[in-house]
Formats: C-alpha cells, sequence, structure tokens
C-alpha cells in the first residue's frame, strides 16, 4: 500500500484463487485508490458485491478477500508509520539529555523480584512508553488514560513491539476509576501529575485501588525534565503545562494516609515508592 498525504495511492496485491476471488480483490484495489485511510478501512465486503453488480451466493465468501487484505496492509501502514515518528520523538529527547525509555526501565526496575502474575494499574498511557517497559520484563498491565487519541498511538506502537497481549488499554477519567476498592496489587503512574489541575482525586482513586500492602508508584519531572521539555516544546511552537505540583506535597499527601514512602532521584523524574500499610 502506497500513501500520500493520507491518501491511498496506490494498492497491489498477490490473489491466488478462483475467478470470483481475482474479481473482488481488484475490486477492493479499485475501491480502496483515491480514498483517505479513514474512508477506506470502512470499506465492507458488501461494498465490493455491490460495485460487482453481485456475485454468485457460493462465492460471497470471496468478497473478504481483497477487503481484508486491505485492512492488514492499512494496520501494517499506520504501525509502521507511527513507530517512525515514536523513534523520531524519543531520539529527539535523548539528544537533549531526556532518555524516556530509560527512565521508564528505571522505574520497572521497581518492580524486581516481584511475581509477574501481579494486577498491575498504569494511569496515564500516553504513548505507551511505561507499559511497554513493563512487558517487555515479562509483566501484564491495565493502561488506562483519558484521551482516546493517546491510547491510539499507544495501541500502535505495543503492537509493532508485538505486546498488544500484555498490555489491555482502557479509557478511564483517573479522578472516578471504574475499579473496586483493592483491585490492583501495584498502581504507577509517570510524568502526568504536573498536567493536573487538582491532584487530590488522582491520588486518592490510587490510593482506593491499591490494595492494602500494595505498591504505588509515581514519578514526574525534576528541574532538569521540566526545562528539556519547556525547551523543546517550545521550539515546536508549544506551550508545557506545569500546574507546579511539588513531589514532596505528594509524598506528604501518602504519609498522611500513614504510608511508607520512599523518594529516589533520576536524571529527569522524581520517583516515590509508596507502600500501602494494612
Amino acid at each position: 500500500i502506497k500513501i500520500k498525504n493520507d491518501i491511498i495511492a496506490d494498492y497491489k496485491y498477490k490473489v491466488f484463487g478462483c475467478g470470483a476471488a481475482i474479481a473482488t480483490t481488484s475490486v477492493a484495489s479499485e475501491l480502496a485508490i483515491g480514498k483517505s485511510l479513514k474512508e477506506a478501512i470502512n470499506l465492507t465486503d458488501n461494498d465490493v458485491i455491490k460495485t460487482l453488480g453481485g456475485i454468485p451466493d457460493n462465492k460471497t465468501h470471496c468478497s473478504l478477500l481483497g477487503i481484508n487484505g486491505l485492512r492488514a496492509a492499512i494496520a501494517d501502514y499506520l504501525v509502521k508509520n507511527n513507530h517512525k515518528k515514536y523513534i523520531e520523538t524519543i531520539e529527539k529527547y535523548r539528544q537533549a539529555e531526556y532518555d524516556i525509555p530509560k527512565h521508564r526501565d528505571e522505574i520497572v526496575k521497581f518492580l524486581e523480584g516481584k511475581p509477574r502474575g501481579l494486577k498491575i494499574l498504569e494511569i496515564g498511557a500516553g504513548k505507551g512508553h511505561l507499559a511497554i517497559a513493563l512487558a517487555r520484563q515479562g509483566f501484564t498491565c491495565l493502561s488506562t488514560d483519558n484521551s482516546n487519541d493517546e491510547l491510539y498511538y499507544a495501541r500502535l506502537n505495543a503492537l509493532y513491539y508485538k505486546l498488544d497481549e500484555k498490555i489491555e488499554f482502557m479509557e478511564q477519567d483517573a479522578r472516578q476509576l471504574e475499579f473496586l476498592n483493592d483491585s490492583f496489587d501495584i498502581v504507577l503512574s509517570a510524568v502526568m501529575l504536573h498536567h493536573l489541575p487538582q491532584v487530590d482525586p488522582v491520588l486518592s482513586e490510587m490510593y482506593r485501588v491499591c490494595r492494602p500492602d500494595g505498591l504505588i508508584i509515581i514519578s514526574d519531572l525534576n528541574d532538569k525534565g521540566k526545562n528539556i521539555i519547556q525547551t523543546l516544546l517550545q521550539q515546536e511552537g508549544k506551550h508545557h503545562v506545569d500546574m507546579g505540583w511539588k513531589m514532596d506535597e505528594i509524598k506528604k499527601w501518602f504519609e498522611m494516609k500513614n504510608c511508607q514512602v520512599k523518594k529516589n532521584e533520576l536524571e529527569c523524574e522524581t520517583v516515590l515508592i509508596v507502600k500501602i500499610i494494612e
């Protein structure tokens, strides 16, 4: 499949089969070329049959061949194209001395020795950096975000690395999670809290859904990380939203709940390891 400006410029295929298989695949190609990706992915086998003016009942299954091939080609393009942009962004930040994958790996190291069957919740999936780091170490997790766009890109990244079976992505409002009390062994969040106008509701939900004797791990930007992010976004004409929450304030919040809290400094982030006391 060839894409130019999100329009399908060409869709080529090789088909082995009967005349109906060849005809329906050819029509699927003709229908797809010139359409946007969003339009093409909505094409169905009924569109193929209608364009052909009908096909024999015993050949209707053939109409799916070209459509399934088209969807597979679009998926392959989207995954690879997204990965290219993903890697470009990682490299840009790495050159600015903020290695995002390395920081996510550092967070996962706090789970060394933990059994792989734990129930893990991530709040704030973003592009999927932390969920991918967890999956690479054999953990499964439920990764949530309130943005469908972010979840879309996170899913594409997980698909590229063939880790999608270890990660379940779900749209959730972190202020009102749709989970029962004490549902998870570990709750994690990376570089999210500084965006929030209010942190109390989110911290309360983290605490509520984490089991007694469980762990809450929160990371956020330190001064170096904030400066790097702000500089890079300004270069793109964007504004970095920072509500100014201090990790020491977050630490005190959990200590007021009689939790044990350890503070760790990474190069560009501060990490809190919160132990829930029964």
